[in-house]
């Protein structure tokens, strides 16, 4: 198994995140694996697609170049201000083997100095099948094959979108315990959803200062002895990208336990990353593990299997999947953890589609926070006042509204379980109403200031292993030990006066080192009351 897929298990943070993990999945494969995945167009599109701006921009100007370059030239390429940029993004290449080095030329190319200079170029397999893709070449069917049938007049955009809404709320609502009107999801959903340490079967993770709150996620729990943990308190905070990420990372895993070929399955994956929603796509040409993971995907809603007309059609929630729809959201709340709605783009889906539950008032959002705290809701659904209910304290439900506050007890709850402050306060930016983007920042300054300090208070003590040394034999043995541990930078805290010290867990094998040295080196008649180190 892969270090990246296990990575997997505890990473929750923001679509960029989830990018960065599947960026490290890859840099896991082996070479030969590699040159499978790069051999596929759709693929190397799709990978094209998951890099930043930099990386973008570095790979086309270097796409139709005949030759080789050296890493200074490319260094070049950015002003002064921007080359710790890009020398990152041009190691990330490197990793993930888009980026080769030419041994052969690397002698030929000396710097004045003597040294040679490094020498890249495009990964050939990844540059003919990216040209092949942007340009229409190749192997045809790498991006599917249409279905030349009659289309069922049945299965529209809107059908998909509301079908893909359906399919992905009934997993959230499994996960809060709000599925008493909604079909639970099927068993494969729910063993990755074990898998991947979202839900597990011991005791639930209580949302403390709620429990008797009638919306609390913990109040029915989930079927079959499943509860939600605290890395899924998390998962409900993200935006649907980066949950859809997580999903098929681990099915990516569950793949590699089952002993299927780990490179199939990826390079499907990415195909149907890069198809069309709501086309309609023939099943004919696939593969039985291709055959299989269509029906397995169709219960997490990313697409619709016709099975009797040997036809499936993708839906928004996995060609969305490169777009890089949540930037705009992170950048507005100036956080690190771009983390949005979970339900926000599947509920825009759903009301363009003509309604439903999960219906919301604006593409904008729905939430008003007043600078006393105060939080107002426009929304009647379960899922969104769940949600709602992981992090602030619900007073009053009315059809289609829902007050309550921020207090320090509903943050401290949340952050217990995992939710950072930067999540919550994404979250409420995302999802404000339309009458508070007219305010720069969105959220009041005074709540978002409260709101971390309330997390930095939680967060003031943290438990490290350590190992505490006194009762040394003079001053100058302290000294040496203290100077010594000072210079590999094992010291956590230090008082001089009184001789005493407290050394990191790496370090302690270290000082006790030195200290029997200097003892051995020292034959002296107080060698034997020497310091004593005594673990904390």
């Amino acid at each position: 198994m892969s270090s990246a897929a296990q990575q997997t298990l505890t990473t929750m943070g923001s679509e960029e995140e989830f990018r960065l993990t599947i960026a490290e999945y890859l840099e896991s494969l082996p070479a030969q694996f590699i040159r499978r995945v790069f051999s596929n167009p759709a693929a190397c599109l799709a990978i094209f697609r998951l890099l930043s701006t930099v990386g973008k921009q570095l790979i086309i100007s270097m796409l139709y170049l005949d030759g080789p370059l050296g890493l200074h030239e490319m260094h070049q390429w950015a002003k002064p201000n921007h080359q710790r940029t890009v020398k990152a993004k041009i190691h990330q290449l490197r990793k993930l083997q888009i980026l080769v080095e030419e041994e052969e030329k690397k002698n030929k190319n000396k710097k004045e100095n003597g040294t040679a200079e490094v020498v890249v170029s495009l990964n050939t397999v990844f540059r003919t099948q990216l040209r092949n893709a942007l340009t229409g070449g190749g192997d045809f069917g790498s991006f599917g094959i249409v279905y030349r049938g009659p289309r069922d007049p049945r299965i529209t955009q809107s059908w998909l979108a509301r079908y893909a809404a359906e399919r992905w709320e009934s997993i959230l609502h499994f996960m809060v315990g709000q599925s008493a009107d909604v079909a639970p999801p099927s068993e494969s959903v729910r063993g990755i959803l074990k898998m991947s340490r979202l839900m597990d079967e011991g005791k639930p993770a209580a949302h403390g200062e709620n429990e008797n709150d009638s919306e609390d996620v913990n109040e029915a729990g989930s079927r079959g002895g499943l509860r939600i943990t605290n890395s899924g308190f998390q998962f409900l905070l993200q935006d649907p990208v980066s949950q859809v990420w997580t999903v098929l990372l681990q099915y990516l895993r569950l793949a590699e336990m089952q002993d299927m070929d780990v490179v199939e399955v990826l390079n499907f994956l990415f195909q149907l990353v890069s198809l069309q929603p709501g086309q309609q796509y023939s099943t004919e040409a696939l593969t039985r593990n291709q055959r299989r993971m269509l029906s397995e995907l169709c219960d997490f809603g990313l697409l619709y299997l016709d099975g009797v007309a040997k036809r499936f059609y993708p839906t928004h929630l996995i060609t969305s999947l490169t777009s890089g729809g949540s930037s705009a959201a992170a950048t507005a709340a100036g956080s690190k953890t771009p983390g949005t709605a979970s339900s926000t783009a599947t509920a825009t889906a759903a009301a363009t589609a003509g309604g439903g539950e999960m219906a919301v008032p604006s593409e904008a959002g729905y939430i008003i926070l007043e600078t006393n705290c105060r939080i107002y809701a426009y929304t009647s659904s379960p899922l969104q006042i769940a949600i709602l209910n992981l992090f602030a304290h619900l007073v009053n439900r009315f059809p289609n509204f829902v007050t309550g506050a921020l207090t320090r007890e509903s943050i401290r709850g949340a952050i217990s379980h995992g939710i950072t402050a930067d999540q919550i306060i994404t979250f409420l930016t995302t999802n404000a109403h339309p009458q508070m983007h007219g305010k720069m920042p969105v959220l009041p300054t005074t709540v978002t200031d409260q709101v971390r300090l309330w997390e930095r208070e939680r967060n003031r003590l943290h438990p490290v292993h350590a190992h505490f040394y006194k009762d040394f034999n003079h001053k100058q043995e302290f000294e040496r030990v203290f100077r010594y541990a000072q210079d590999i930078g094992v010291i956590l805290w230090a008082n001089t006066d009184k001789m005493q010290l407290v050394v990191t867990r790496a370090g302690h094998a270290k000082i006790v080192e030195i200290v029997r040295n200097q003892r051995s080196n020292t034959a002296s008649a107080s060698s034997a009351s020497g310091a004593k180190p005594a673990s904390t």
